[in-house]
């Protein structure tokens, strides 16, 4: 027992010596390093047509950096901090800077919202800074969801297919939805959308991720009641891309298709959530809708695509970041420029007055005339 003892105030003093602890002296430290950086080149262009580097995952994995780890990147010109370390584009949302893991093992680098450039060769250092506070509570897109239509409780649903009400928008005039354009065999929810469309009535089609091109090889290549409606004419395709603030023409196609046509309308783009939302926020504030009603609108989107639940901290966190950033943006058009600059986590919208912001982005920064937003609220209002 004497010797027992001796051994152990040994290894105590070791540790001590060596300014450790006696758990670190039996197993390995599972910490991140505090400081480590990277330097890589741009080799091309990512899935989301941004820089991707000539870094594979491995180098993070190798130094115990996780998903969710936040860096400052630097380009030959810029400086961008607080980018989240992604796998998959999984676990952001709309203006978040990012570094992704592409699914063949390489790093790329971005902002869904607004574009990072570097020159083909030019030089990209990544430098580890910490953890991010919300990517736990952010919903990890396509985590929770499946192509099959059993994993959802209705059609509805897996279509991501509801009206939007609220304010004094007029019963069964404005819906959103997943993307009805698609070919069944690839995505089965246009099969359920062009249903759905059909059943409530839908008599213009607003596709916003779609151009000409796009909607004439839907037409060429595939049936359904959407389809229909685009052979028909009854339609507007934008092109809109994630860059959908600095878009404003293609915004202000939207608004014009509403003034010049009659509903119901149907709002998509791919799956009916980031370039959707903005639209449909935009047009819920012009009819007077409450915060509370955009928010719930917003959320939804996430809670039928994603099996989000109501009041959880994931569905908290998707109001946060996006009825709060778009609204912010629709308030503060002068900002547009600054997406880069902006502490999108700690941005305050509850004193906005929601119409009023919506009523001058719509004057003041797409340029529309007072009767030409009146004749939209017309359309849609009461």
């Amino acid at each position: 027992m004497k010797n027992d003892s001796n051994w152990l105030i040994a290894v105590l003093m070791v540790a001590v010596l060596f300014g450790g602890s006696l758990a670190s002296c039996f197993w390995p430290s599972d910490t991140t390093e505090e400081e480590f950086s990277v330097t890589g080149e741009v080799i091309g262009i990512s899935s989301y047509n941004q820089p991707k580097l000539d870094l594979k995952s491995d180098v993070l994995s190798e130094h115990s950096i996780p998903l969710g780890s936040l860096f400052t990147i630097q380009t030959k010109d810029s400086e961008f901090e607080n980018a989240v370390l992604l796998n998959a584009y999984l676990g952001f949302f709309m203006f978040d800077i990012y570094v992704n893991i592409e699914s063949d093992g390489y790093l790329s680098i971005g902002c869904v919202g607004k574009l990072i450039t570097a020159e083909q060769g030019s030089k990209v250092t990544l430098t580890y800074t910490g953890t991010s506070d919300r990517f736990s509570k952010t919903p990890k897109y396509n985590s929770g969801y499946t192509d099959n239509r059993a994993d959802y409780a209705s059609d509805e649903e897996f279509a991501n297919f509801y009206e939007v009400t609220g304010g004094d928008l007029k019963s069964g005039v404005l819906y959103r939805s997943f993307s009805p354009l698609y070919s069944p065999t690839k995505q089965s929810r246009s099969t359920y959308v062009n249903e759905l469309a059909e059943k409530v009535g839908i008599r213009y089609e607003i596709a916003l991720s779609y151009n000409q091109a796009s909607v004439q090889t839907a037409i060429d290549n595939l049936e359904g009641y959407c389809i229909t409606l685009c052979k028909d004419g009854d339609y507007v395709a934008p092109g809109m891309g994630y860059l959908y603030f600095q878009d404003k023409e293609k915004t202000k196609a939207v608004l014009e298709g509403i003034i010049d046509n009659d509903g119901a309308y149907l709002v998509h783009c791919n799956v009916g959530r980031d370039r959707t939302g903005f639209i449909i926020l935009l047009l819920q504030a012009l009819c007077n809708c409450t915060p509370d009603e955009m928010k719930a609108c917003e959320a939804k989107s996430f809670c039928n695509l994603y099996h989000i639940n109501i009041g959880s901290d994931e569905y908290k966190k998707i109001v946060d970041c996006t009825y709060d950033r778009n609204m912010y943006l629709i308030a503060n058009p002068d900002q547009i420029p600054n997406i880069f600059k902006i502490d999108w986590d700690n941005i305050d919208v509850s004193s906005v007055d929601t119409y009023t912001a919506a009523y001058s982005y719509c004057t003041d920064y797409l340029g529309f005339t007072d009767d030409e937003v009146s004749a939209v609220k017309e359309k849609l209002c009461n």
